[in-house]
């Protein structure tokens, strides 16, 4: 029965440690799009609005809903490849099980501002769905989509590194 369950566990880590490392790829692709269509995007302007004098009105909005997006997803890709900053002086003083229970404690609380960004970030689209940009008359659900999109892929990789984890603790 521990076998069964033991070899159950680690296929749950490899399939869950497989779809979080293609989440990430795919994070890392949109990302890499976002930047240069952003840059694209701020040239353009800067080319409309000094050499042409026909400033583009929808480009700025446009660079700051893709910029916000860009920040998003690189804190969901940070929380997968373990990027976000932290103070580990008082950390590495602690002994081993003092620091298993900290680092518990951390991805709790980490888990649960994730939950609230994701629900409220949810009400948040749902608001704002009715309502349109200024310069793109676009929703603005849109814009605001980055953040249930984000925690949702916080939650997805923070989760990966917990199972993770816990598979290694149990081998």
């Amino acid at each position: 029965m521990t076998d069964h369950f033991n070899s159950f566990m680690k296929s749950l880590v490899h399939k869950l440690t497989r779809f979080d490392q293609f989440l990430a790829k795919g994070e890392g692709w949109l990302l890499i799009t976002l930047v240069v269509a952003m840059t694209v995007v701020v040239f353009l302007q800067v080319i409309y609005r000094y050499l042409l004098t026909q400033p583009l009105h929808w480009s700025e909005e446009l660079a700051r809903y893709v910029f916000v997006w860009i920040s998003i997803l690189g804190a969901a890709l940070s929380v997968q490849r373990r990027g976000h900053f932290g103070m580990d002086f008082f950390f590495k003083m602690l002994p081993e099980k003092g620091r298993r229970c900290l680092i518990f404690l951390i991805y709790l609380l980490m888990g649960a501002v994730v939950l609230v960004i994701l629900v409220e970030g949810i009400f948040l689209v749902q608001k704002t769905a009715g309502q349109q940009s200024p310069a793109m008359e676009i929703s603005m659900g849109w814009a605001y989509a980055s953040l249930p999109a984000g925690a949702a892929l916080m939650a997805i990789h923070l989760l990966a590194i917990m199972v993770r984890e816990a598979g290694d603790k149990s081998e």
